[in-house]
């Protein structure tokens, strides 16, 4: 799938940058099935991207918090 994404899009993933994202319930030989399978090696869960926090979790209100903030400043 990653392949295919390459050849349409032209644009290379980065393996050393990339991180991968599990639920709490999925289980530690899952998770190294499938960063085996897509080579992507670093979890994450803590880290932001463009700024924001990548770990919101299921609460949408307190990600956007953010925006309703610097919009008053």
């Amino acid at each position: 799938m990653l392949a295919n994404y390459y050849d349409a899009s032209g644009q290379r993933i980065n393996y050393d940058k990339s991180s991968i994202f599990f639920s709490k319930k999925c289980s530690e030989n899952s998770k190294e099935q499938v960063k085996q399978k897509v080579n992507v090696h670093n979890e994450a869960l803590t880290e932001r991207y463009l700024g924001l926090p990548t770990d919101v979790g299921r609460s949408k209100k307190w990600g956007l918090q953010i925006f309703k903030k610097s919009s008053m400043e």
